[in-house]
Formats: structure tokens, sequence, C-alpha cells
């Protein structure tokens, strides 16, 4: 690439002597000048049988006046000239061409012209010396330079050399023929004549001559211009090759160059991949080793040379199998049995050729999971996963599922199982199933006195207990919260049952000391009997569980046994809990609305919402038959705030002043969205918040404490009133009067009955509430009116208002309006029937 360059001068000579002849013709150019030449001759014959055609037309059609009629000699000259031509376009299709067959027949072309021309004597009846004229040479010129159509000198230079020899032949037969004085008898003949004879032939050979050099010289130029146009298109392309084949080098060694930087970058990652195989292979929390057919070690991992501590020999490649695993017995590496039993054990699963898992727990107590993965052509791969850690936390994952996390006790889940085992099992015949439910009385509320960590102690002390003490039972489980299950195989299931149940509360019935303090319990006990009270476990737990439930509603520490009627109640308790959820959606609810009379102005100052239910089977509900199953299943909450949107739609079609009450629930502040509910209802119906009163129990201010108070001092704030209900059924009704500012205290209906059977001591807790109640502010309401005399005793001891059947019997909404204008029309009615 860095050598000096050549001189054009230089590079240009071959191709100059080339294009000159001075070297063989490329195959290119003889190539065409091949085809040049068959083309050539072929345009030879074309011409000369195209003039034999014109001439033989000539002869035949219209210039009879000129020509006279047709010689047969003449049509045979014509006909040879035909015949040649089509002799001469067979030999151009042979390849290499005959010139001198072609040369051959060049020559008996001129002469048939020459004996065509010296026939017109005889066709045409005039003398001998008429054939020399013009018309017959230039046909012979014609003959002649046809052959320039091959733009090849050799068959012009041979035809011209026939003419002139020919022509001379017919010039000089002309004169030995007629004479000169007959070739020049005319003046106008006078260039013929004998003197000037010689020199019009000369002239006329020597024009021959002369278009023979003309056409040989020219189609050897042409030829030479043609040779050298291909050896410059040969060169060209030569040229064109060469920058091609250069062009190709170059993409070559690119493609070469960059194949080879594909390699190194093969290698390159290749040689990160050993590093990082090798690396995983060193860092594997699996040991593993593969061996090849002949069960020879290939390779293995440091962590599966650490876990049977092989020696460095046994690591290395090559290593059979089974020194392997003589050295592992030489370690005492293998699991209870025969040693020998093991090495063919593990030599049979080397041969395996299928996928497998098998778990292998060695001498020193670590579990080994081998997986073992057959290769293609023989040998395996295996890996080996110690799983002892793994192992121990199934086994306590196990257990924690099926045990109680706090108590250690059995849980429902193995309680499940176990009943199932044992009602199942052939040793049953005869034999009954006790299943005995028990609950901690007031467990809540020890819970909330001393904490959840007390209580969570007085659990386990239960449990505790349950084991040291109770034994001879089946199974002892915690099923959730503080109900416990015992379970007791006997013979005779009624005498068992009630040993069972006295042997509970026996060891049951002591104090616990925890965290200094001393925890006195009792239980409730629910017992049920299979099969006579259920042959499934499912069944005989819900059956206990029913029992249970009678067992806390007859009081804290007792006990009972499952009868057929508590399931019956308890299918209907469930049957009223759907009734009264389809009630809501389908709008089955109805407020009813009681009014409250103002005693000192003799009018309806208030009505208090009251619910009820339109069955469609059982008709009207009283609100004592569902209101307890809503607030114990929490649907009270639900019910609640429709009430209270309600009731406040209803109460904004009233007239302007009077107020309407609607009862809270326990439930209901539990749920912690009292104050939201209340301003909903408010917004919705645009209710003025001076109109509504909402009235609590004792109860929900003894099992919530502080947190009701702040939230009814929110609403009173906001203009709401608040009512105490049934003042003086509870235990601190003076102590949350100090506490919260009420608007209103109802005084409950049992003290107004009290009048007429103990009117000393009923009136003087009446007239003490009111006397309270006046020097606080606080407006009384006196229920359960239902007589005039009950009426007036209440207007005379100072009560604000009066509630009851007396005074209005509870009605729909649509009676509201109607009741009023009743009051309207006959004011001061009772005042003056008092």
């Amino acid at each position: 690439m860095s050598a000096t360059p050549t001189p054009p001068a230089m590079k240009w000579r071959p191709a100059r002597e080339k294009i000159r002849g001075r070297s063989t013709p490329s195959r290119r150019l003889a190539q065409s000048l091949r085809e040049q030449e068959v083309r050539g001759e072929k345009a030879i014959a074309l011409a000369q049988a195209g003039i034999a055609v014109f001439v033989l037309a000539l002869h035949a059609f219209g210039f009879r006046q000129g020509i006279p009629g047709f010689d047969s000699w003449l049509f045979l000259a014509l006909a040879a000239l035909i015949g040649s031509s089509a002799v001469r376009w067979w030999l151009a299709s042979e390849e290499p061409l005959p010139e001198r067959r072609l040369d051959a027949l060049s020559v008996i072309d001129v002469g048939i012209v020459i004996s065509l021309i010296w026939s017109y004597q005889f066709a045409f009846n005039h003398p001998a010396g008429g054939v020399l004229k013009a018309p017959a040479f230039l046909m012979l010129l014609l003959i002649v330079g046809v052959r320039a159509l091959r733009f090849h000198p050799r068959p012009i230079v041979v035809a011209g050399i026939a003419a002139v020899a020919g022509w001379c032949t017919l010039v000089c037969g002309a004169v030995i023929t007629d004479g000169v004085a007959a070739i020049t008898d005319d003046y106008r003949q006078y260039l013929t004549s004998f003197h000037i004879l010689p020199a019009a032939e000369a002239e006329r050979l020597v024009a021959l001559g002369a278009l023979v050099l003309v056409l040989a010289v020219g189609t050897y130029s042409a030829r030479r211009l043609l040779g050298r146009t291909a050896h410059l298109s040969d060169y060209g392309e030569a040229l064109e090759a060469a920058r091609q084949h250069l062009q190709e080098s170059v993409h070559a060694r690119w493609r070469a160059e960059a194949a080879l930087a594909a390699l190194d970058r093969r290698e390159a990652e290749l040689s990160e991949q050993n590093r990082l195989f090798n690396a995983a292979l060193a860092k594997m929390s699996q040991g593993l080793c593969m061996f090849d057919q002949d069960q020879n070690l290939l390779v293995c991992n440091d962590r599966y040379i650490e876990m049977y501590g092989l020696s460095k020999d046994l690591a290395k490649r090559g290593t059979p199998f089974r020194k392997i695993i003589e050295s592992r017995i030489e370690k005492g590496l293998y699991g209870v049995g025969d040693a020998a039993a093991y090495l063919e054990e593990r030599l049979a699963s080397a041969r395996e050729a299928v996928h497998n898992t098998k778990l292998h727990e060695l001498g020193d107590g670590r579990i080994i999971a081998i997986t073992h993965e057959p290769m293609e052509g023989g040998g395996w791969v295996a890996t080996h996963d110690d799983v002892t850690r793994l192992r121990r936390i199934e086994a306590k994952l196990s257990h924690m599922a099926r045990h109680d996390a706090l108590t250690d006790l059995p849980n429902r889940i193995q309680l499940r199982e176990r009943m199932q085992q044992v009602l199942s099992g052939d040793a049953m015949e005869g034999r009954h199933l006790v299943v005995l439910v028990f609950e901690i009385d007031r467990f809540k509320e020890i819970n909330e006195t001393f904490g959840p960590s007390i209580g969570d102690a007085l659990l386990q002390g239960v449990a505790q207990h349950l084991r040291r003490r109770l034994d001879g039972v089946d199974m002892m489980a915690r099923v959730g919260g503080d109900e416990f299950v015992v379970l007791q195989v006997a013979d005779e299931a009624a005498v068992a049952a009630a040993a069972l149940v006295k042997r509970v509360h026996a060891v049951l019935g002591t104090s616990f000391d925890i965290d200094d303090q001393s925890l006195s319990i009792t239980v409730s006990v629910g017992v049920a009997m299979g099969p006579a009270d259920g042959d499934d476990g499912d069944e005989l737990l819900k059956n206990a569980d029913l029992a249970l439930g009678r067992a806390k509603k007859d009081g804290p520490g007792n006990s009972r046994f499952f009868e057929r009627g508590l399931d019956e109640r308890m299918r209907a308790r469930h049957k009223l809990e759907h009734d009264m959820r389809v009630a809501l959606r389908e709008g089955q609810f109805e407020l009813y609305y009681q009014p409250q009379l103002n005693l000192a102005r003799n009018e309806i100052a208030a009505f208090e919402a009251l619910l009820r239910w339109n069955h469609p089977e059982r008709g009207v509900i009283s609100p004592s038959e569902f209101v307890a199953l809503a607030e114990d299943t929490g649907f009270i909450v639900q019910l609640g705030d429709w009430a209270l949107r309600q009731a406040c739609e209803e109460a904004s079609h009233w007239p302007r002043g009077l107020r309407v009450a609607v009862n809270l629930s326990v439930a209901q502040f539990r749920s912690g969205h009292v104050r939201q509910s209340v301003i909903s209802a408010l917004g919705a119906s645009a209710l003025s918040p001076d109109r509504l009163e909402l009235e609590i129990t004792e109860s929900v201010l003894m099992q919530e404490g502080t947190e009701v108070a702040e939230v009814l001092g929110k609403l009173q704030e906001l203009g709401i009133g608040i009512a105490l209900d049934d003042f003086g059924t509870g235990f601190s009704s003076l102590s949350y009067l100090t506490r919260i500012r009420f608007d209103k205290i109802k005084i409950d209906k049992h003290f107004i009955r009290e009048l007429r059977d103990e009117p000393n001591s009923a009136l003087a807790v009446l007239r003490s509430v009111v006397a309270l109640s006046k020097s606080l502010g606080i407006t009384t309401v006196a229920e359960g009116i239902e007589s005039k005399e009950q009426l007036q005793r209440v207007r005379a001891e100072g009560c604000t208002e009066a509630q009851g059947f007396y005074v209005g019997r509870p009605m729909a909404a649509s009676g509201v309006p109607a009741l009023l204008a009743r009051r309207k029309r006959k004011p001061q009615r009772e005042s003056r029937a008092s």
C-alpha cells in the first residue's frame, strides 16, 4: 500500500499496445468480431438476394418499352445469384467462418454479375459494346460495395480483384466482338471511341480499384476502431472489476476484523461467565456435584466438600462415587441402619434415570435433601441441601398451626381432627363422646380492669390447672378468647358428663395469683354428648355452645346440658336475624311516634320515635322481639342510622317547635360514628338541631365511660338535646348527673306504676327526682302515664312533661297531623277537667 505509484505513461502503455494490435485480442474482442462478421456475411447475403429480386422485378413488371421480354439467360443468372446468397447465409452459421469458401463464393458472385452484364446484348438485341454502359458498371460496383457490410477488408479485396479482372475481360470481349468502330459509331459515344476507349476504361478500372481500396481501408479502420473500443471497454471493465475486488477486499477485511472483535468479546464473555460460574459454585448454600457415566467425579463445590468433610484427594476429578460414600460411612455420616445397605442404596440411586429428591438423616442429626438430575449420555448432577433448620421450622409451624399460641393447648383444628377420629372409630360402639365447653365469667371486665397482660396470664393459668389436675380426659383445647373445650370418651354419658362438670368447677374454682393480684373466677359450662346430640364434631360443638349460652344467661357459674329446644330457638333466632336484614333492605321497618305532653301548657311538646317491623308473614313485630337481637349481632348500628335519618326527615314536616326524640344504642357509640350520623341526618332533612333529642340509657354510660360523655358534649354544642332514658333503673344515675349535663330526664314507668301499689316510697322517689332535676335545671318526663289520676299526680308533683297511653298511643307518621289538629280544636280540655 505504501509503494511508489506507477507513472501514468507506464500504466497506459500496455493498453495502447493492445489497441494497436501488438498483442492477442481479448476474448471479448474476438467474440464481438466473430458476431459482427456473422451478421455482416448474412447482411451481404440478404443484400445480394435483394439486388437479384429487384432486377427480376424490374424485368418482370411494366418497363416493357425500355426492356424487351424476359430472357431465360437473365433469369438463370439472377437465380444463381439468389442461390449464391443462400449458400453464403448457410456458411455464415458455421464456426469459425469458412473464409476460403466465402472468398470463392465472392468470386462466383462477381462472375455471375459479369455473366449477367454480358447477357444483356442477347436480351436486348444490341451490340456487345452496349454492355459497357454505366448501368451495368454500377451493378458491378453494388456487388463489390455490399462486402463492406462485414466490416472486414478481405471480402472487399477479393470481390474487387475479381470485379477488375472480370470487367477487363468484358471490355476486351466487346471490342473483339464488335470492333472499335462499332463501339464508337456515335458522337455521343465519343468517350468510348478507339481513341478515348483505353482512357475511359482505364478510368473505370481505376475508379473500381479506388472504390475497392477505399472500402478496404475504411473497413480496416472501422475494424481497428472497434477493436480499440473493445479494448477500452475491456480495460474499463477490468478497472471496475479491480475496484469491486478492492472494495470486497476492504469489506472482507472489515468483516474479518469484526469477527475477530466478536471472538474477543465472546472470549471475554465466556471468561466472565466462567468467573461468575465459579463464584456461584463457591457461594452456593447447597452442595453440588457432577459425576460421569462411569460414576467418577467431574466437579464439586466447596459446600459439598464441607458438608461431608471430604479430603482433597477425594475431591479431585475422577474420584469414584463409591469411595466418597465409603468415606461418609467411615465418618458415621449415614442414617440409622446397616452401613452396607446405605452404600447399596446410594449406588443404586446414582443409576436412576429419572429426576428425584430424597431426604437422608445423617448420624449427626442433620437432614440432607438430595436432588438427583440425570444427564444425557449418562452421569448425573446432584444438589445436597441441609434442610435441618427448615424441617425444624416446619415442625414448629405445624405445631403452631395445631396448637394455641398462648396456652399451647390444642386449637380448633386439632380438636376437630380428634373429634372426627373418635366419632368415626370402631371403638365408639356402645360408647359416647362428652363435649364440654366453658368460658370464664366476666373475663372481659377482668381484661379491661387489669389489662390484657393479666388476662393472658389468667388464660395460661387456667390451661396449666387443666393439664395438672384434670387427668383422664381425652383432650383439652382452647378454641378462642376465654373459651375452652374438654373431650372425654365414656360408657355412661350422663354420669361421666356430670362428673366432668363438677371436676371442671372444682379445678378452676380457686384463686389465681398473677402479678400480686389474686383473681377468683367462675366458669359457665355447656355440655353436649355424641352421638345423641350429634354425630358430627361441628354439630356437637355448636350444640355445646348453645348450652353454654343458656348457662351464661342463667348467671355466672352455671352449667347446662344441650336440649333440642335450644337448637330450635337458635334456628329461629338465626332466621329472625336474616329476616331483619332483608326487612331493612326492602323497607319493612316503620317509625311510630308517641306524643309527650307539656303539663304546664297542656300541649304536645315532642314525639318519641319508636321502631316497628311490618313482617310480611308475622305481621307487626314489637321492638322487644328484635332490638336485643339487633344489638347482639351489631345490626343495630345500621338500623339505628336508618331510624335517625327517617325520624329527622318526617319531623321536618311538623310545625315549628315540635321536637322528635330518637333512641341511641351502645353499639352505635362503639362504632365511633354517632356524631357523623347525627350531622348527616340533620343535613339531609334540613331539620334544626334544637328540634332533635337523643335518648340514651344508663347502660350506655356504664359500658362506654368517658368517650360517650365527650360525644354527647359535642352534640350539645350543636344545639341537640340529650335525654337520660329509664332513669332510676341503674346503679349510678346520680353520679352521671354530675358528669354529664342532661337536658331531660325520663322517669321510668316502674315508679309511676308503683304510685298506686306503694304510694309512699314511689312518691318519695318521684319527689326527690323532680327536686333534683329542678335544682339542676333539667326537664323531667314521667313515662307510663296510663290514667287520669297518674297524669294529675305527676303534674301536681311538678313534672315538666308526661308520656304514656293516656297522653297518646304510638302512631304512624301520617297520624301526627290529625292528632295535632284535634288538640288544636279542643284546647285546654285536660286543664278544665282537672
